[in-house]
């Protein structure tokens, strides 16, 4: 009986070192929602361009400033502002293998008034990191 107990302890700490041997990999919302709160929240434009594909990076060096990126690449002002991913897309999340599109919902203020935006983005898969591809046309008809 006490080989028994040796043995259980056993493979539970091997079960507990192998879970614990690798670290969780962000799925495409995660990144998603970094990218923009690099933008929009932490005016941090050096970490936005390394959540993105080399063309896309490439696409808002040109802008410069994390201000002007916001301004004239997506159109979107805001004073602070909450990111969400879209409750529609998750059965199309689910089932992306190396590329998707990503619908976000930013929620914020701008000279204290609330303002609602939808964006949609594509996401490719480069080994196992999800990485902003380009920015899609806007989801909402006019």
């Amino acid at each position: 009986m006490n080989s028994i107990k040796k043995n259980f302890f056993m493979i539970i700490v091997a079960l507990a070192m192998f879970g614990c041997g690798s670290e969780p990999k962000e799925n495409a919302e995660d990144v998603a929602i970094a990218f923009f709160n690099a933008i929009y929240n932490q005016n941090d434009i050096n970490k936005a361009k390394k959540l993105c594909t080399t063309n896309f990076a490439n696409e808002i060096s040109k802008y410069v400033t994390t201000k002007n990126v916001a301004r004239r690449l997506f159109n979107m002002s805001f004073d602070s502002v909450e990111i969400d991913a879209a409750l529609g897309d998750m059965k199309v999340r689910g089932e992306f293998k190396d590329s998707g599109k990503l619908t976000l919902l930013f929620t914020g203020y701008r000279q204290e008034k609330i303002y609602k935006e939808l964006k949609k983005i594509k996401l490719i898969k480069q080994g196992d990191i999800w990485l902003i591809d380009e920015l899609l046309r806007d989801p909402t008809p006019y």
